[in-house]
């Protein structure tokens, strides 16, 4: 079997970067009879300082016997030592995710680059994971920009292929790297179980976000509509914060919240806590700037609870489907309360028929045997 050395900062047990870290875990999940993979990764998790519990550090381990992971203890660690692990393994496709790390993308580019020129057979692959999209490159711009500048001066997009998600990930890419080779292949969700819910009283909502708590998640454009709702909600944040400025915002307008708004903060909380956050919720809410998948929309859907996200995403129908409601990304504020409010005045019948129609739009929206074969594809073809 073919080779794949997947690089990327983070790794299972690691999951506070979100998404990533799960499309890469379900990738090896599902492919892990056909390839055989390897991953390189930090051995912290996303903002931590301390080593992750229970890894075996600075050497190949066995992950759940479909992977073999090497978790460095060294942040910084040089282009020469990179360079040998991928020689230690000689993989015949280097899958490189991210963008934005200079170690896990900048160094580790450089020595696939340097590795190509030994064995000129290699496939070296770049997966952005979404951080070319519109709404990602807004944040943080100036920085992002010297860095795109840095990887085109060093010529670090020549011979190589990109990856992307789908139509709108291969528009973002091309707008960046006209002339790049890109490959379509989705994502691979975790699949959730229907969930109970709370019982849906007219005139009252119980809604939910499990995301890192930065601007781009949009956090606060929702606190800023809850304060003109009319109707009793309580809304359970979960997550990570990223931004800690912006949560400071965030806590302002909290203050401010008329009584009929009650917002709850439970923090970070790991995988296997997501299943019980959310049973406290009927609606899952997620109005992102960007998302390059949604793993959390996908699986809040998929355990029937029906979803408030934006066209951002690549749910971009569930209002057609009656699972939710997609809002355009402008002008959010006012359709965040006229949605609130729709899902408030809905009684327990009306919401169980949109709770069975999420998770019917969840159970089309992914097709496994077709994600194979994509990502077969473009192993083959890289």
């Amino acid at each position: 079997m073919s080779k794949i050395l997947l690089i990327y900062d983070h790794f299972l047990p690691a999951w506070k970067a979100g998404g990533p870290i799960r499309s890469i875990a379900q990738l090896i999940d599902q492919m892990s009879d056909e390839f055989t993979f390897y991953v390189l990764t930090s051995a912290y998790d996303h903002l931590e300082e301390d080593i992750l519990d229970n890894i075996q550090k600075d050497e190949w381990s066995n992950w759940k016997n479909q992977a073999s992971v090497y978790y460095q203890t060294n942040r910084k660690p040089s282009i020469s030592q990179i360079s040998s692990i991928i020689k230690d393994i000689q993989p015949d496709i280097i899958f490189i995710n991210g963008l934005f790390s200079p170690v896990y993308n900048i160094k580790a580019l450089i020595a696939a680059k340097l590795f190509l020129k030994q064995r000129h057979n290699i496939k070296i692959i770049l997966s952005p994971r979404g951080m070319l999209h519109t709404g990602a490159l807004s944040q943080k711009k100036f920085k992002k920009n010297i860095f795109l500048n840095i990887f085109r001066i060093l010529g670090l997009y020549k011979h190589i292929s990109w990856h992307a998600t789908d139509e709108k990930e291969v528009h973002c890419v091309r707008n960046k790297f006209m002339s790049a080779k890109i490959h379509i292949a989705g994502n691979f969700p975790k699949i959730s179980v229907p969930l109970d819910s709370p019982y849906k009283n007219q005139g009252e909502l119980i809604m939910g976000t499990l995301a890192l708590i930065s601007p781009m998640k949009n956090h606060l454009e929702i606190l800023n509509a809850l304060v003109s709702v009319q109707y009793k909600v309580v809304w359970h944040i979960f997550g990570p914060i990223k931004d800690q400025d912006y949560w400071d915002q965030c806590n302002e307008v909290i203050k401010q919240l008329p009584d009929n708004i009650k917002v709850i903060y439970h923090g970070a909380i790991p995988p296997d806590q997501v299943s019980s956050a959310l049973e406290k919720i009927q609606v899952f809410i997620l109005p992102s700037k960007s998302e390059n998948f949604g793993h959390a929309i996908f699986e809040a859907l998929s355990a029937g609870k029906p979803v408030i996200t934006t066209n951002t995403t690549p749910f971009t129908d569930l209002n057609q489907k009656k699972a939710g409601y997609t809002l355009s990304i402008h002008n959010l504020q006012s359709q965040l309360i006229d949605t609130i409010h729709d899902f408030a005045q809905m009684d327990q019948e009306t919401f169980s028929q949109y709770q069975k129609n999420a998770i019917q739009y969840a159970n089309r929206f992914i097709n496994v045997e077709k994600l194979k074969s994509q990502y077969r594809t473009m192993f083959s073809t890289a």
